[in-house]
Protein backbone atom coordinates (compact mmCIF):
# COMPACT_ATOMS: atom_id res chain seq x y z
CA UNK A 1 0.00 0.00 0.00
CA UNK A 2 2.81 2.43 0.89
CA UNK A 3 4.51 1.73 -2.44
CA UNK A 4 1.27 2.33 -4.34
CA UNK A 5 0.72 5.60 -2.45
CA UNK A 6 4.23 6.80 -3.35
CA UNK A 7 3.65 5.86 -6.98
CA UNK A 8 0.41 7.85 -7.00
CA UNK A 9 2.22 10.93 -5.69
CA UNK A 10 4.89 10.64 -8.38
CA UNK A 11 2.17 10.39 -11.01
CA UNK A 12 0.51 13.43 -9.49
CA UNK A 13 3.77 15.39 -9.72
CA UNK A 14 4.10 14.47 -13.40
CA UNK A 15 0.52 15.59 -14.09
CA UNK A 16 1.14 18.84 -12.20
CA UNK A 17 4.27 19.55 -14.24
CA UNK A 18 2.47 18.82 -17.51
CA UNK A 19 -0.46 21.02 -16.48
CA UNK A 20 1.86 23.88 -15.54
CA UNK A 21 3.44 23.64 -18.99
CA UNK A 22 0.05 23.66 -20.75
CA UNK A 23 -2.05 26.12 -18.72
CA UNK A 24 0.46 27.88 -16.47
CA UNK A 25 0.67 30.98 -18.67
CA UNK A 26 -3.11 31.00 -19.08
CA UNK A 27 -3.42 30.99 -15.29
CA UNK A 28 -0.99 33.91 -15.02
CA UNK A 29 -2.89 35.98 -17.57
CA UNK A 30 -6.17 35.31 -15.78
CA UNK A 31 -4.86 36.79 -12.54
CA UNK A 32 -2.63 39.59 -13.78
CA UNK A 33 -3.91 40.67 -17.19
CA UNK A 34 -7.52 39.63 -17.70
CA UNK A 35 -9.66 42.80 -17.87
CA UNK A 36 -12.91 41.02 -16.99
CA UNK A 37 -14.49 40.76 -13.54
CA UNK A 38 -14.41 36.96 -13.77
CA UNK A 39 -11.30 35.65 -15.54
CA UNK A 40 -10.99 32.52 -17.67
CA UNK A 41 -14.58 32.54 -19.00
CA UNK A 42 -14.91 35.39 -21.53
CA UNK A 43 -11.83 34.46 -23.52
CA UNK A 44 -13.43 34.53 -27.02
CA UNK A 45 -14.28 38.21 -26.49
CA UNK A 46 -11.02 39.19 -24.82
CA UNK A 47 -8.92 41.86 -26.56
CA UNK A 48 -5.70 40.71 -24.86
CA UNK A 49 -4.41 38.93 -27.94
CA UNK A 50 -1.30 37.55 -26.23
CA UNK A 51 -3.32 35.42 -23.80
CA UNK A 52 -3.16 31.69 -24.65
CA UNK A 53 -6.61 31.33 -23.14
CA UNK A 54 -8.15 32.49 -26.40
CA UNK A 55 -7.31 29.02 -27.74
CA UNK A 56 -7.26 26.99 -24.53
CA UNK A 57 -10.25 28.13 -22.53
CA UNK A 58 -12.93 25.82 -23.97
CA UNK A 59 -10.73 22.71 -23.91
CA UNK A 60 -9.59 23.55 -20.39
CA UNK A 61 -13.11 23.98 -19.04
CA UNK A 62 -14.39 20.82 -20.74
CA UNK A 63 -11.52 18.91 -19.15
CA UNK A 64 -12.09 20.45 -15.71
CA UNK A 65 -15.83 19.80 -15.70
CA UNK A 66 -15.46 16.29 -17.13
CA UNK A 67 -12.93 15.40 -14.44
CA UNK A 68 -15.24 16.89 -11.80
CA UNK A 69 -18.10 14.62 -12.87
CA UNK A 70 -15.99 11.52 -12.26
CA UNK A 71 -13.28 12.55 -9.78
CA UNK A 72 -14.73 15.53 -7.92
CA UNK A 73 -12.24 18.21 -7.01
CA UNK A 74 -9.26 16.31 -8.42
CA UNK A 75 -8.31 19.20 -10.72
CA UNK A 76 -7.31 21.18 -7.64
CA UNK A 77 -4.93 18.49 -6.41
CA UNK A 78 -3.53 17.37 -9.75
CA UNK A 79 -3.58 20.16 -12.31
CA UNK A 80 -4.38 23.62 -10.92
CA UNK A 81 -1.37 26.00 -11.04
CA UNK A 82 -2.81 27.89 -8.06
CA UNK A 83 -3.03 24.64 -6.14
CA UNK A 84 0.60 23.94 -7.00
CA UNK A 85 1.63 27.32 -5.58
CA UNK A 86 -0.38 26.64 -2.42
CA UNK A 87 1.24 23.23 -2.04
CA UNK A 88 4.71 24.72 -2.54
CA UNK A 89 4.04 27.39 0.08
CA UNK A 90 2.87 24.72 2.51
CA UNK A 91 6.07 22.74 2.00
CA UNK A 92 8.58 25.59 2.26
CA UNK A 93 6.96 27.72 4.96
CA UNK A 94 8.11 27.12 8.56
CA UNK A 95 4.83 28.56 9.85
CA UNK A 96 2.16 26.26 8.40
CA UNK A 97 3.06 23.50 10.87
CA UNK A 98 3.36 25.72 13.93
CA UNK A 99 0.52 28.17 13.18
CA UNK A 100 -1.64 27.02 10.30
CA UNK A 101 -2.40 23.53 11.61
CA UNK A 102 -3.87 25.08 14.77
CA UNK A 103 -6.84 26.69 13.01
CA UNK A 104 -9.88 25.78 15.08
CA UNK A 105 -12.41 23.44 13.52
CA UNK A 106 -15.21 25.92 14.16
CA UNK A 107 -13.35 28.70 12.36
CA UNK A 108 -12.48 26.35 9.52
CA UNK A 109 -16.08 25.18 9.06
CA UNK A 110 -17.38 28.75 8.92
CA UNK A 111 -14.69 30.18 6.66
CA UNK A 112 -14.74 27.29 4.18
CA UNK A 113 -18.25 28.40 3.19
CA UNK A 114 -16.78 31.63 1.81
CA UNK A 115 -15.74 29.85 -1.38
CA UNK A 116 -19.38 29.06 -2.12
CA UNK A 117 -20.21 32.75 -1.67
CA UNK A 118 -17.33 33.60 -4.01
CA UNK A 119 -18.64 31.08 -6.56
CA UNK A 120 -22.15 32.57 -6.37
CA UNK A 121 -20.72 36.08 -6.82
CA UNK A 122 -18.70 34.96 -9.84
CA UNK A 123 -21.76 33.36 -11.43
CA UNK A 124 -23.78 36.52 -10.83
CA UNK A 125 -21.09 38.72 -12.38
CA UNK A 126 -20.80 36.41 -15.39
CA UNK A 127 -24.44 35.51 -16.01
CA UNK A 128 -26.28 38.43 -14.44
CA UNK A 129 -23.98 41.34 -15.29
CA UNK A 130 -22.42 39.81 -18.43
CA UNK A 131 -18.92 39.89 -16.97
CA UNK A 132 -18.05 43.61 -17.02
CA UNK A 133 -14.55 44.85 -17.70
CA UNK A 134 -12.76 46.08 -14.59
CA UNK A 135 -9.48 47.01 -16.26
CA UNK A 136 -8.26 48.61 -19.47
CA UNK A 137 -7.05 45.68 -21.62
CA UNK A 138 -3.38 45.82 -22.58
CA UNK A 139 -3.56 44.00 -25.90
CA UNK A 140 0.14 43.34 -26.42
CA UNK A 141 3.41 44.21 -24.78
CA UNK A 142 6.50 42.93 -23.01
CA UNK A 143 5.49 40.32 -20.43
CA UNK A 144 6.06 42.08 -17.11
CA UNK A 145 5.70 45.60 -18.48
CA UNK A 146 2.23 44.75 -19.78
CA UNK A 147 1.36 43.38 -16.33
CA UNK A 148 2.49 46.63 -14.70
CA UNK A 149 0.42 48.64 -17.19
CA UNK A 150 -2.64 46.51 -16.40
CA UNK A 151 -2.31 47.39 -12.72
CA UNK A 152 -1.75 51.05 -13.58
CA UNK A 153 -4.90 51.30 -15.72
CA UNK A 154 -7.13 49.00 -13.66
CA UNK A 155 -10.25 50.15 -11.85
CA UNK A 156 -10.72 49.74 -8.11
CA UNK A 157 -12.83 46.52 -8.29
CA UNK A 158 -10.12 44.82 -10.38
CA UNK A 159 -7.41 45.87 -7.94
CA UNK A 160 -9.52 44.59 -5.04
CA UNK A 161 -10.19 41.27 -6.76
CA UNK A 162 -6.56 40.72 -7.73
CA UNK A 163 -5.30 41.85 -4.34
CA UNK A 164 -7.65 39.40 -2.64
CA UNK A 165 -6.38 36.52 -4.76
CA UNK A 166 -2.72 37.37 -4.18
CA UNK A 167 -3.29 38.05 -0.49
CA UNK A 168 -5.10 34.74 0.00
CA UNK A 169 -2.32 32.88 -1.81
CA UNK A 170 0.25 34.64 0.40
CA UNK A 171 -1.70 33.65 3.51
CA UNK A 172 -0.92 30.10 2.45
CA UNK A 173 2.49 30.71 4.03
CA UNK A 174 0.69 30.79 7.39
CA UNK A 175 -2.46 28.70 6.91
CA UNK A 176 -2.00 25.83 4.44
CA UNK A 177 -3.91 26.22 1.18
CA UNK A 178 -5.75 29.30 2.45
CA UNK A 179 -6.95 30.33 -1.02
CA UNK A 180 -7.96 26.80 -2.01
CA UNK A 181 -9.72 25.99 1.26
CA UNK A 182 -11.62 29.20 1.78
CA UNK A 183 -11.93 31.56 -1.20
CA UNK A 184 -11.41 29.89 -4.58
CA UNK A 185 -14.73 30.08 -6.51
CA UNK A 186 -13.71 27.30 -8.89
CA UNK A 187 -12.93 25.13 -5.89
CA UNK A 188 -16.37 25.90 -4.49
CA UNK A 189 -18.08 24.77 -7.69
CA UNK A 190 -15.94 21.63 -7.99
CA UNK A 191 -16.57 20.84 -4.33
CA UNK A 192 -20.28 20.54 -5.13
CA UNK A 193 -19.47 18.12 -7.96
CA UNK A 194 -17.21 16.21 -5.59
CA UNK A 195 -20.12 15.23 -3.37
CA UNK A 196 -21.58 13.15 -6.20
CA UNK A 197 -18.45 12.00 -8.04
CA UNK A 198 -18.25 8.19 -8.22
CA UNK A 199 -14.45 7.80 -8.30
CA UNK A 200 -12.67 9.02 -5.18
CA UNK A 201 -10.80 8.11 -2.04
CA UNK A 202 -13.00 6.86 0.77
CA UNK A 203 -12.57 5.68 4.33
CA UNK A 204 -13.46 2.04 4.85
CA UNK A 205 -15.07 0.37 7.86
CA UNK A 206 -11.55 -0.24 9.22
CA UNK A 207 -11.26 3.47 10.05
CA UNK A 208 -10.63 4.02 13.77
CA UNK A 209 -11.50 7.72 13.57
CA UNK A 210 -8.03 8.65 14.84
CA UNK A 211 -8.05 11.83 12.74
CA UNK A 212 -4.50 11.44 11.45
CA UNK A 213 -5.57 11.90 7.83
CA UNK A 214 -7.23 15.21 8.68
CA UNK A 215 -4.25 16.42 10.71
CA UNK A 216 -1.78 15.58 7.95
CA UNK A 217 -3.94 16.98 5.14
CA UNK A 218 -3.09 20.48 3.96
CA UNK A 219 -6.77 21.05 3.24
CA UNK A 220 -7.62 19.90 6.80
CA UNK A 221 -10.21 17.39 5.66
CA UNK A 222 -10.81 13.67 5.36
CA UNK A 223 -11.34 11.54 2.25
CA UNK A 224 -14.65 12.16 0.47
CA UNK A 225 -15.49 15.13 2.68
CA UNK A 226 -15.70 18.82 1.62
CA UNK A 227 -12.36 20.24 0.41
CA UNK A 228 -10.95 16.79 -0.42
CA UNK A 229 -9.04 17.02 -3.71
CA UNK A 230 -8.60 13.27 -4.18
CA UNK A 231 -4.82 13.75 -4.09
CA UNK A 232 -4.29 10.55 -2.09
CA UNK A 233 -1.50 12.00 0.05
CA UNK A 234 -3.27 10.75 3.17
CA UNK A 235 -3.24 7.10 2.08
CA UNK A 236 0.25 6.41 3.38
CA UNK A 237 -0.46 8.31 6.62
CA UNK A 238 -3.38 6.13 7.68
CA UNK A 239 -2.23 3.75 10.47
CA UNK A 240 -5.25 1.50 9.93
CA UNK A 241 -4.75 1.25 6.16
CA UNK A 242 -8.39 2.31 5.87
CA UNK A 243 -8.34 4.63 2.85
CA UNK A 244 -9.22 3.19 -0.54
CA UNK A 245 -9.77 4.63 -3.99
CA UNK A 246 -12.65 3.27 -6.01
CA UNK A 247 -16.08 3.66 -7.50
CA UNK A 248 -19.13 4.20 -5.37
CA UNK A 249 -22.61 5.65 -5.35
CA UNK A 250 -23.24 9.36 -5.68
CA UNK A 251 -22.71 11.22 -2.48
CA UNK A 252 -20.35 8.59 -1.10
CA UNK A 253 -20.22 6.89 2.27
CA UNK A 254 -17.96 7.94 5.08
CA UNK A 255 -16.47 5.60 7.64
CA UNK A 256 -18.75 7.03 10.30
CA UNK A 257 -21.79 6.08 8.23
CA UNK A 258 -20.44 2.60 7.58
CA UNK A 259 -19.78 2.05 11.28
CA UNK A 260 -23.11 3.49 12.40
CA UNK A 261 -24.91 0.11 12.79
CA UNK A 262 -21.96 -1.26 14.79
CA UNK A 263 -21.98 1.78 17.09
CA UNK A 264 -25.69 1.45 17.66
CA UNK A 265 -25.48 -2.28 18.33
Amino acid sequence: MASAARTLQWKRRIIQAASLFVIGEFSYFGIFRCPFAVPYVSCPNCPVVQCPGRKLWLTAWIGILASALFFGRAFCGYACPGGMVAELFDRVSPFTRSIGRRVSKGFDRVLRNAKYVAAAAALYLFLGLHNPRWAVPIRTGEFFQATALTFHHAFTPWLFRTGTVLGALALGLLVPYFWCRYLCPTGGILDVFGRFAPARHRMTADCTDCGKCERSCGMATRPSEPNCTNCGACVSDCPANAIRFGLGGGGGTSADEENAPEKQA
